[in-house]
């Protein structure tokens, strides 16, 4: 049995140095992901504030230039696509180097990306992998013909839909079903889509019963998150910073982050389920 990781040590150093404020934006994975940085900051002991109310990613931008916010999560092709209105490349390496530069052009540094990413992405019932013989997008080739796919208005004329599957992978799907969020593993569950469109975190992907295809062509734009902090604050924090955000992150794989915003879909709110995380974790006593 592997050993748990020892806890994040706190440097009494860092208790002397600039508070930081960590900001993001006000909905629950970013409300999430906003606690999870600023408790593995104070657990290094640094004096950590929150806020949890910004309206979008130029507010956050906008909370950083003014200096009301010292950090925040973004996503890589948010940052570059939102932010910057730059072309988001479509593999990871790439668009965090674009999104590093960027954010460097403005005073800022994105630090390395997360295991997970929040994009856009499809799944199948488990029983419809194994018919697949496979769990990759191009497993669907020769087969899409007899298929339904479920996905949001317009997903026929959506690159993140139906038109990228088409260009990329040349699926051509016998019915697209226009289907709410909400309502998108449900149409898999009572069989009315063999394929839907969804978020890979969403919390619905945690019950195992469906499986999350593979992008093996790069159609869709890498969307892992980066912490985004103010050279002036990054510099203030000393190393602490960094190797704090790094032992976080690393936990926090696409399986992690379903199993989270499952816990916040049954009512969890962020701050109890980020806590819980740290000390399974075991990045804090």
């Amino acid at each position: 049995m592997p050993r748990a990781p020892a806890p994040i040590v706190r440097d009494p150093v860092n208790a002397g140095r600039p508070p930081l404020t960590v900001g993001a934006l006000n909905f629950p994975e970013q409300a999430l992901l906003g606690r999870l940085y600023a408790g593995v900051l104070r657990a290094a002991g640094y004096r950590v504030r929150v806020r949890l109310d910004l309206g979008s990613d130029q507010a956050a931008l906008h909370a950083m230039r003014r200096g009301r916010i010292d950090a925040f999560p973004e996503y890589l092709g948010t940052g570059l696509g939102t932010l910057f209105h730059r072309r988001v490349p479509r593999r990871r390496g790439p668009a965090y180097a674009a999104v590093r530069a960027a954010f460097a052009r403005v005073g800022m540094t994105a630090l390395p990306p997360t295991p997970f990413e929040d994009s856009a992405g499809f799944a199948v019932r488990r029983a419809t992998a194994r018919r697949l013989g496979g769990t990759a997008l191009s497993d669907l080739a020769g087969r899409a013909g007899r298929l339904t796919l479920a996905g949001p208005r317009g997903c026929a004329r959506r690159l993140d839909c139906a038109a990228g599957l088409r260009r990329f992978y040349g699926l051509r799907f016998r019915r697209v079903l226009e289907v709410p969020l909400a309502r998108r593993a449900a149409v898999l569950r009572d069989r009315r889509a063999h394929v839907s469109a969804v978020f890979t975190t969403d919390g619905a992907l945690a019950k195992g019963d469906l499986v999350l295809l593979r992008d093996d062509r790069d159609a869709l734009a890498p969307y892992h998150v980066t912490l985004v902090v103010r050279d002036r604050a990054l510099a203030d924090a000393g190393d602490g910073l960094r190797t704090a955000v790094g032992r976080l992150q690393a936990t926090l794989t696409t399986a992690v982050m379903q199993r989270l915003n499952a816990r916040m879909d049954r009512g969890a709110g962020a701050a109890r389920v980020a806590a819980r995380h740290l000390r399974d974790s075991g990045l804090v006593d």
